[in-house]
């Protein structure tokens, strides 16, 4: 009987150790959609603050993409303790890797981007282009706080703690500027929206002064 039960336990152990290399495999994999989706924020942004009339929705957008680029920063350091080159966009040698190869844009932040642009080039009052603003941003942050969502588990699950905790500052930041633009779109950009209201009146006091976006 020892023998038997000798013999069962080695393949699953082997088949455990290979589910945990695959699941590194998938956090890097992860990891470098999430680095391209903040390189394809940082370069769409300057046109979506153009586009807006809401000054707090432009002081929203341009605090933003300062946050982005510290979390493009953020990500170049989970790279690094990852083992990723920082000279190409390859997951490593794992079993993802040839799905991202150098080069490679995440699709699915490049197709909300795109749509984003088509949305704002139509010609509609300022205050309907606000909250077509608002909604294609928030489209956005929701892909990001899955991605970051997902990619952060895997790390905890990993026991990688230090890279699970970077991850989880940057969800939290999501999820503030998440916030921040649907209080936004509630608060005011959707109403004028509706009423046909094209004329900003500022009320920067009235934004969270605690924002984090």
């Amino acid at each position: 009987m020892a023998g038997i039960v000798y013999v069962a336990f080695i393949p699953i152990k082997h088949y455990n150790m290979d589910n945990m290399n695959h699941l590194r495999d998938l956090l890097m994999f992860d990891i470098q959609h999430l680095y391209s989706a903040e390189v394809q924020i940082i370069e769409a942004l300057p046109a979506m603050t153009a586009k807006a009339s809401s000054p707090e929705l432009k002081q929203a957008l341009q605090q933003h993409l300062r946050v982005t680029e510290l979390q493009r920063e953020r990500l170049d350091r989970v790279k690094e303790m990852m083992g990723i080159s920082s000279d190409d966009n390859t997951g490593g040698t794992g079993i993802f890797a040839s799905l991202f190869n150098p080069g490679t844009k995440s699709k699915g932040i490049e197709g909300l981007i795109t749509d984003g642009e088509k949305i704002m080039a139509i010609d509609m009052a300022p205050a309907v282009m606000d909250a077509a603003i608002i909604g294609c941003s928030q489209k956005i942050e929701h892909f990001e706080i899955c991605g970051y969502g997902t990619a952060r588990t895997y790390a905890e699950q990993l026991g990688l703690i230090d890279i699970a905790q970077l991850l989880q500052q940057t969800l939290i930041e999501e999820h503030d500027a998440d916030d921040l633009l649907t209080a936004l779109a509630v608060g005011k950009v959707n109403q004028q929206a509706e009423s046909g209201v094209g004329n900003y009146s500022s009320t920067m006091s009235s934004m969270p002064s605690n924002a984090n976006m």
